[in-house]
């Protein structure tokens, strides 16, 4: 009789550990894969790489090339790309410096007038692809060379600096420990409230308690590490609240609005898009106006980072924007993807470079390992997505 009884629950136990692992069959690897590396650099740094400091630093570092990742995702989730945010970013960085320095701006209107720039820069190339029918990697491509030639122009491609200190608290700036701790308590609290509301069995519909103590754990974990670390530095730094605001409002766009299904449907099936009463030159138009925004708001990180804009400043990083979202499960054919991969995939690289960094192994090994890491991210997408769909 017990063995009759228990036999549902294995059954049931069974179906959540397969719907668990199909849903997540693009994360569960690179977290895995997250685990090691980390693990490796602690062993190998003697206990320096997971230390809070340490950790807290490497958000602070990791935090502009996640927002830049998170934008980017959305546009190549509609399969378009954007070669120009390094440039684009130091354009409006440029921009952002010059107002604080030579004309003495206030912290909130300089933010005001980069974020304009951004949205201008946006418009540009989103009308150059939509309305000339330009495709965005060549109409991206002219504004990698076009935007950095621009700034170099008008600065005689000079440092400006220094910035005010309120600026730079913008990133560099810290929240108090307990201030931080009691944030993380109210972030854990939404979260294990929206999971215990989202978890539902496959198969019936109904809440799954199994699944909901597994997502609640998971979470607590998760929130725990961040307060053992915060409460072991200086709190939370003032970058990391940046990516979880972008991270927060693209997160819910892209999984519960209309606009993030059809931009889910038009990078899968541009033409069945179409035919679905769907404006896509819209919905590009508008995913290079948000391109806009994080221009502005990764160009405020990075020079609130330097008090300063730089002539280097930008350089390569929409490589490394693009790769972390690859490395994060966002397919170059468009279509499939999360915000939350492209935040892991910008972890991730930054992690790569801050424990190789720890380990004084050269830059240009460095180079090496990460193009190897983004050949292998590119492999396994095509391994689970099969050959090239055909729009």
């Amino acid at each position: 009789m017990t063995e009759i009884v228990d036999r549902p629950v294995k059954t049931a136990r069974a179906q959540f550990v397969r719907h668990v692992l199909t849903r997540n069959a693009r994360w569960l690897p690179m977290v895995a894969f997250f685990i090691v590396v980390a693990v490796g650099f602690q062993v190998a740094t003697d206990g320096i790489f997971l230390s809070p400091r340490n950790i807290t630093l490497l958000m602070r570092q990791c935090a502009i090339t996640a927002v830049v990742a998170m934008a980017v995702s959305i546009l190549i989730i509609k399969g378009e790309i954007d070669l120009s945010i390094g440039s684009a970013v130091y354009l409006c960085g440029t921009a952002a410096a010059t107002l604080q320095v030579h004309y003495g701006f206030p912290v909130v209107p300089t933010i005001l007038v980069t974020l304009g720039i951004g949205l201008l820069l946006g418009l540009w190339q989103g009308l150059c692809t939509v309305a000339l029918g330009v495709p965005s990697f060549v109409v991206t491509l002219g504004g990698l060379l076009g935007f950095r030639g621009l700034a170099y122009y008008l600065t005689d491609a000079a440092t400006i600096a220094p910035l005010s200190p309120s600026y730079s608290a913008l990133s560099e700036g810290f929240v108090p420990v307990p201030v931080s701790l009691l944030m993380l308590a109210v972030a854990f609290l939404v979260v294990a409230a929206l999971l215990a509301r989202s978890a539902r069995d496959p198969e019936t519909g109904q809440h799954d308690l199994t699944s909901i103590a597994v997502r609640i754990a998971t979470a607590a974990i998760i929130f725990g590490a961040l307060a053992w670390i915060f409460a072991g530095y200086r709190g939370i730094p003032n970058a990391v609240l940046w990516v979880a605001a972008c991270g927060g409002v693209l997160w819910f766009v892209m999984t519960r609005t209309v606009y993030g299904r059809n931009a889910y449907l038009i990078g899968s099936n541009r033409e069945a898009a179409r035919l679905a009463g769907i404006d896509v030159s819209k919905h590009i138009l508008f995913g290079f106006l948000l391109m806009g925004v994080f221009y502005a708001i990764a160009a405020t990180l990075a020079t609130a980072r330097l008090s300063a804009s730089t002539p280097a400043m930008g350089q390569y990083l929409e490589l490394d924007a693009i790769a972390a979202a690859v490395i994060g499960g966002i397919s170059l054919r468009g279509g499939i993807g999360t915000i939350p991969g492209a935040i892991l995939g910008a972890a991730l690289l930054v992690t790569i470079d801050n424990g190789m960094s720890l380990l004084n192994i050269s830059s240009f090994i460095q180079m090496i390992i990460k193009a190897l890491l983004l050949l292998l991210a590119i492999a396994a997408d095509s391994a689970l997505n099969g050959k090239v769909r055909h729009r």
